[in-house]
C-alpha cells in the first residue's frame, strides 16, 4: 500500500466506510455473489496475483497471501506469465495441495496450442491441482488476436480439450483495451465469464467505457462479470476527486460478481475486506452513481486511463494505438 493510501485510510475523512465496515461485521464475513450462470457463488473480492508476485520479499508475500485466506478471500486471480507467473507459484508456496475451498483462475496471453498449452501446464504445477477453476484468454485487443484464438491450432482448440480432459471447468476471456473488441469476442463463444475494467473514471467516460458499452452485454449473457483496475491502478486516488471507498462502492455497486484488488500488505488487505463489507450493506444507488460520474466529467482520461485503445473502426483490425502514447 503507498505511503498516501496508508495516511488516507487512517484519516478522519477516509474513516466514515471503512468504520461502518468494522461495526457491520465481523472482519472475515465476505459476502459472495453468483459468478454468472456458473451458479458458483464467489466472495466479492478477489485477490489479484501481480501485486504479490512483484514483492521483493517472498515470505512477505506468502504471508499476504495466506491472510488473504483467513480473513475470508476465496478468489484467487493470477495468470501465467511474468509476475503473475511467480504469483501462481506463491500462491501453491502458500497453500500447497490443501486448497480445495479456493477458487483458482488463471489466464494465457498466447493465442497458439501448444503455447497456451505449456501455460496451463505450468499453472496446474504452481497451483498444485490437476484443474483449474477458471482458464481464461487474456487481453483480446483487436480483431487479429479473435482470428488467433479461433483459428486452426489455437488456443481455443486446446481450451475445448482441456475441459474435456477436466482440466478446465470455466472458460473466460478478458481485455482492457477496447471496449468494441469485448463485444465482439463475447459472442465468439459460449462465454462463463469476463474480466473487464470498471471504475468511476470509466463510468464517467461516455464515449469510451466497458461500463457503458460492454457490461449490459455481459449482464445480458449472464456471464459471470470480474472487474479490475477499479483504482485506476492507484491513479484515482491520487487526483483528489473520489476517495478509496467511493471509489470501491462505485465498482460493487454494479452487477459485477467479483473485483479483482491487487494488494501488497495485510493493512491493505483487511481495509479492502472491511470497505467490501460496507459496501455490500450500503449499496450506492443510480443517482450517487450518476452524482460520482459528474465529478470526473472533465478528468483527463487519456492520462488516468493509458490502456484503453482509441475506438477508431480500424482498432479492430490493427495493433492497437495506446490513448496518451
Amino acid at each position: 500500500m503507498s505511503q498516501s493510501r496508508r495516511q488516507f485510510v487512517r484519516s478522519a475523512s477516509g474513516l466514515t466506510l471503512a468504520a461502518a465496515a468494522a461495526s457491520a461485521a465481523p472482519l472475515g464475513d465476505i459476502p459472495k455473489r453468483k459468478l454468472g450462470k456458473t451458479g458458483v457463488d464467489v466472495t466479492m473480492i478477489g485477490l489479484g496475483g501481480a501485486r504479490v508476485g512483484n514483492m521483493t520479499d517472498e515470505n512477505e508475500a506468502i504471508r499476504v497471501i495466506r491472510h488473504a485466506r483467513e480473513i475470508g478471500i476465496r478468489y484467487f486471480d493470477n495468470a501465467a506469465a511474468g509476475a503473475y507467473g511467480v504469483g501462481q507459484r506463491r500462491y501453491g508456496t502458500a497453500f500447497g495441495k490443501d486448497n480445495k475451498d479456493l477458487f483458482y483462475t488463471t489466464k494465457t496471453r498466447n493465442r497458439s496450442y501448444t503455447q497456451s498449452e505449456l501455460d496451463l501446464t505450468q499453472s496446474l504445477a504452481h497451483y498444485q491441482r490437476d484443474y483449474i477453476d477458471l482458464y481464461q484468454v487474456h487481453n483480446v485487443i483487436n480483431q487479429e488476436d479473435i482470428d488467433f484464438a479461433f483459428g486452426p491450432h489455437g488456443v481455443m482448440e486446446m481450451i475445448e480439450k482441456a475441459k474435456k480432459a477436466g482440466k478446465v471447468r470455466f472458460v473466460g476471456f478478458t481485455g482492457h483495451t477496447n471496449p468494441h473488441v469485448l463485444r465482439k469476442m463475447m459472442e465468439m463463444y459460449d462465454w462463463d465469464t469476463i474480466l473487464m475494467p470498471l471504475s468511476v473514471t470509466d463510468g464517467a467516460r461516455k464515449d469510451f467505457s466497458f461500463e457503458r458499452m460492454t457490461l449490459p452485454a455481459a449482464v445480458e449473457r449472464n456471464l459471470g462479470i470480474q472487474a479490475m483496475k477499479t483504482t485506476g491502478v492507484g491513479a484515482i486516488e491520487g487526483e483528489g476527486v473520489s476517495s478509496i471507498q467511493e471509489a470501491l462502492r462505485y465498482v460493487w455497486s454494479l452487477p459485477i460478481s467479483t473485483a479483482i484488488l491487487g494488494c501488497t500488505s495485510i493493512e491493505q488487505l483487511e481495509t479492502d475486506v472491511k470497505i467490501a463489507i460496507a459496501s455490500e450493506k450500503n449499496k450506492m444507488t443510480q443517482s450517487e452513481r450518476e452524482k460520482v460520474q459528474a465529478k470526473w466529467a472533465n478528468a483527463d482520461f487519456a492520462k488516468l486511463e493509458p490502456w484503453k485503445v482509441d475506438n477508431s473502426p480500424q482498432s479492430l483490425a490493427s495493433t492497437p494505438r495506446y490513448l496518451g502514447a
